[in-house]
């Protein structure tokens, strides 16, 4: 093995498992999943160190960050890696605490523009994808496994193992592929120098990620996203960001604007926090609609929560004034506008001086339909990032609208 990719000395080691809040133990299942859970969770998925790097290192055959690099920089710093990093420095720290792995290549967008580990056991092997990164281990072989963001499905290839989500936030990338062939050092190290490549991927712009287990923290593109099994929560973020960012991901805010210095900070792509939920059902897109998209369509969603008091035709759609069963509160007016070629529904509900901006939606997403509840937040509403609670009841109530209208179709 290549001594550059390999933890050199044992105060390294207990400084590593100190940051990851972990004791040394016999290698085991127990630990090995303490250990790749801890370190999704810990060692931040970010390229901000390596645009810098890139930056900052003119040789190209030195500009992969090596398992020693990594580590410290992460212990001083705060700092992660991309895809290859991260693989070859949990490969580091997995072998010196005596756990058989290997490396492997997979695929993507492309083949070998990714890769993962596989871990041996008396069992089998099992597989560490910290550089996609995947949720959970996985065994090397058919079959699915439940996590917090939605089931893994594992499937035979020619080549090895396709890995795809079935449920979860239907964005992003869904599924990858896994080789099991064997990797040399010198085709590893060929292609991680590769992703340094000028106008490479993870060089263009900032991309930060964390994965807590039961939801991941993201930032791109000016915005910070919150992710779990049925919600999305969108913060744009007010320019300079580092300190934000740092403060959210424990990130030196220093790397941070370096990295901004140098590829620029995006405009948020949304004006205002929203909040999403979604529902996978069996129904087409067409059908899913169709059962909320007419004003009979809609009085039947609300039914049995509010009764209709008026209804009048408007030019975008129609208008429904509701009122509380039995409750002698102000009436509600939802403005309804269908946009058909979209799948959306936009919602105004006004009730007394307050309006709230909502709507809803068809998305299909690899052959699955997938119904949609957003809401627009009033304010930046950075508060919701560390208030994991008040996110769950916010996502909750738009659950519940979803289960109602899902129990139409």
């Amino acid at each position: 093995m290549n001594s550059q990719l390999v933890i050199p000395d044992s105060e390294l080691l207990d400084s590593i498992l100190e940051a990851l809040d972990l004791s040394r133990a016999e290698p085991g299942v127990g630990f090995l999943q303490a250990l790749f859970a801890r370190f999704n969770a810990r060692v931040p998925f970010e390229n901000a160190s390596k645009i810098v790097r890139d930056a900052e290192v003119s040789e190209a055959n030195a500009k992969p960050r090596t398992p020693e690099i990594f580590w410290a920089d992460h212990i001083a710093a705060g700092t992660g890696g991309t895809c290859f990093a991260r693989v070859a420095a949990f490969d580091a720290l997995l072998q010196a605490l005596g756990f058989p792995a290997r490396r492997l290549l997979g695929r993507v967008e492309r083949d070998d523009d990714h890769a993962a580990l596989a871990i041996a056991s008396p069992a089998g092997e099992s597989i560490a994808d910290v550089g996609f990164p995947l949720p959970a281990l996985l065994p090397a072989r058919p079959g699915s496994v439940e996590t917090a963001l939605g089931e893994l499905l594992v499937a035979s290839t020619d080549r090895g193992l396709s890995v795809a989500f079935v449920g979860g936030v239907p964005e992003g990338p869904r599924a990858l592929e896994i080789f099991l062939a064997p990797v040399t050092e010198e085709r590893f190290l060929e292609l991680w120098r590769q992703t340094f490549r000028p106008g490479a991927r993870f060089l263009t712009r900032v991309v930060l990620r964390k994965d807590f287990g039961n939801r991941v923290v993201s930032y791109a593109n000016g915005e910070v996203r919150v992710d779990d099994l049925h919600s999305r929560l969108r913060i744009p973020l007010r320019e300079p960001r580092a300190a934000a960012l740092s403060d959210l991901f424990g990130i030196d805010a220093e790397i941070l604007s370096r990295a901004f210095a140098i590829c620029g900070e995006d405009p948020a792509p949304v004006p205002e926090a929203s909040l999403t939920a979604y529902l996978e059902v069996a129904a087409s897109p067409q059908e899913a609609f169709a059962a909320i998209a007419t004003s009979a369509g809609y009085r039947r969603l609300v039914q049995g929560v509010a009764d209709v008091v008026s209804e009048d035709p408007t030019e975008a759609g129609f208008r429904l004034t509701l009122a509380a069963p039995g409750d002698a509160a102000p009436p509600t007016v939802d403005e309804v506008s269908p946009a058909i070629a979209e799948r959306r529904l936009r919602l105004e509900r006004r009730t007394g001086t307050a309006t709230l901006t909502s709507s809803y939606g068809v998305d299909a997403r690899g052959g699955k339909t997938y119904l949609i509840r957003e809401a627009a937040l009033a304010g930046a509403r950075e508060d919701l990032l560390r208030n994991d609670s008040m996110r769950g009841r916010l996502a909750g109530m738009l659950a519940l609208d979803l289960l109602a209208w899902a129990r139409m179709l």
